[in-house]
């Protein structure tokens, strides 16, 4: 017997006569098809709202001829249609996937689910296929022989899920064919990227609302967009180009409570990660802003942290080669000590649950950008930590900002992560417009709530040594009896360097005058008028 239909007898059985001492039908199909012992409170949400959207509208169970629909529709049909019209605010490693494929297996007709990059979706494709699911995926390139070949596994019912990119569902070929497919889901994986890619680079993703309109002339009811970040202003753009402003219900949050947030002012990064990297768990990641600085990084680390047991440190960016970028994933994937250093070239790609460290050594271009490559933390639900570094470097970051838009939402980060005032977990959510209730962690929630919050660059140390003692040193004086007093285990070479980049900021001088030439000292700052 197909399960679905065991599954409606179980689901039956339930609704009229509910037995406490047994599984309720939705844990019974969870078990039965995946193995798990319970749905997470969300994911059972998000799946009765699609369930019940496609009873109302009539689709019936898998290997079923007749409709869901139990008698009840014409009372509340509009309301459970819109059930099916969702946007999914779940942090990463909430469990997404399952909230799609489950109501894939139980319902007749085609999940469709769109994902932004071609490594997610081969991603993907792998994960499904050990479930054992038959998906299919389509992506530019394929010949006219491998797309008959899926518009036949598809029509004829061997498979039920199609993957694909907005940029080949757009193409009148395959715009032309989607209305025969039978597809009654339409997921949008990482629906953020409507916002943050849509109106820069990827104009595929203002179509997406075409495509969903192309198939609503062939019965499509139900429609979810998934993410782990949305605003104010990137769920503006998800109504605009997915839902087209039609009624939709939104769930979820985006907090992540099982990390703990942190921030650290510096003037030496890449000295800053080299001590988190010393002093917390791994695996660890560390995010960078360009392809250059990924690659000085990690060879920077390689070099100062060689005397580190059981390190091994890569890198990871857009510009490695497809066959590059797969062995880092699949190093990075089964390495239980390794440190990644990359770009949001590897945020969407590759799930590795458990990461326990993030640090973004340049400040992201948005909270959005922040939560989401933070969450890539403690996907398996236990304790992480996520760290970013601020200093004199922003103003160089600010810079690269485009728009005023950009440059102010750049700005907002910045100033959470310089400001040690209010929990970090709050203030995020504040950037994020989060109405809801935010559950605080009554310990490991950040370094504000645990008082260890520090409002100035760890350089600090150099410069109250030039302050407390008014006089001018080589910098060879100065590093040896810094070394002596500082609490980061520095070595003379590394207070040579900040001591240095003190100076490039201006923030201390070489003295040229003939009888204290080449001596340092703190420049002095101009009394207040």
């Amino acid at each position: 017997m197909d399960f679905a239909i065991q599954y409606a007898i179980k689901r039956h059985a339930h609704e009229s006569h509910y037995n406490d001492m047994e599984p309720d039908y939705m844990t019974y199909a969870v078990q039965k098809l995946f193995g798990l012992s319970y749905l997470f409170p969300y994911q059972r949400l998000v799946i009765s709202n699609i369930l019940e959207a496609a009873q109302a509208a009539g689709i019936p169970l898998a290997g079923e001829t007749g409709s869901l629909d139990n008698g009840t529709s014409e009372d509340n049909g509009d309301d459970r249609l819109c059930c099916g019209l969702q946007i999914v605010i779940l942090p990463t490693g909430a469990g997404k996937s399952l909230c799609f494929q489950l109501p894939s297996l139980l319902l007749s007709g085609v999940t469709l689910v769109i994902y932004p990059i071609l490594s997610l979706m081969a991603d993907q494709e792998r994960r499904l296929r050990e479930k054992g699911f038959a998906p299919v995926l389509l992506r530019g390139g394929q010949s006219q022989e491998e797309r008959a070949a899926i518009w036949k596994k598809v029509r004829s019912g061997e498979s039920r899920f199609i993957i694909a990119n907005p940029d080949v569902l757009i193409t009148p070929t395959v715009m032309k064919k989607l209305p025969e497919l039978g597809i009654v889901h339409v997921v949008i994986d990482e629906a953020h990227c409507v916002s943050e890619w849509g109106e820069r680079f990827r104009p595929c993703y203002l179509k997406i609302g075409d495509v969903i309109h192309t198939l609503k002339h062939a019965g499509l009811p139900l429609v979810t967009a998934f993410t782990a970040t949305a605003s104010a202003p990137v769920l503006e753009k998800i109504d605009r180009y997915i839902f087209g402003g039609v009624a939709r219900r939104i769930i979820g949050n985006p907090d992540r409570n099982n990390i703990m947030y942190a921030a650290q002012g510096c003037v030496l990064r890449d000295m800053a990660v080299r001590d988190l990297i010393r002093e917390h768990k791994r695996p660890a990641i560390v995010f960078c802003s360009s392809r250059n600085g990924t690659e000085n990084l990690a060879r920077y680390l390689i070099h100062e942290l060689k005397d580190v047991k059981n390190i091994e440190i890569k890198f990871y960016h857009a510009g490695l080669s497809r066959e590059e970028k797969t062995a880092v994933e699949c190093w990075y994937l089964k390495n239980p000590r390794g440190v990644l250093v990359a770009t949001c070239a590897f945020g969407m790609g590759v799930d590795k649950a458990d990461i326990r460290t993030v640090i973004h050594r340049d400040i992201p271009p948005s909270a959005e950008a922040y939560l989401q490559e933070s969450g890539r933390a403690g996907r398996d639900g236990l304790p992480s930590k996520a760290i970013i570094l601020w200093g004199p470097e922003d103003e160089r970051g600010l810079m690269r900002a485009k728009t005023e838009v950009d440059k102010r939402r750049m700005l907002k980060l910045i100033d959470y992560a310089r400001s040690g005032v209010s929990c970090r977990r709050e203030a995020l959510l504040t950037m994020m417009d989060y109405k809801g209730e935010v559950p605080v962690p009554e310990t490991d929630c950040c370094d504000v709530c645990a008082n260890s919050a520090s409002h100035v660059i760890r350089e600090q140390v150099i410069l109250d040594f030039f302050k407390k003692y008014r006089r001018a040193y080589t910098i060879t004086e100065a590093a040896r009896i810094i070394r002596a007093i500082n609490v980061y285990g520095w070595t003379e070479d590394d207070i040579k360097k900040a001591v240095y980049t003190l100076i490039e900021y201006k923030k201390l001088i070489i003295i040229k005058n003939i009888f204290w030439r080449n001596k340092i000292t703190l420049i002095k700052t101009p009394p207040a008028s």
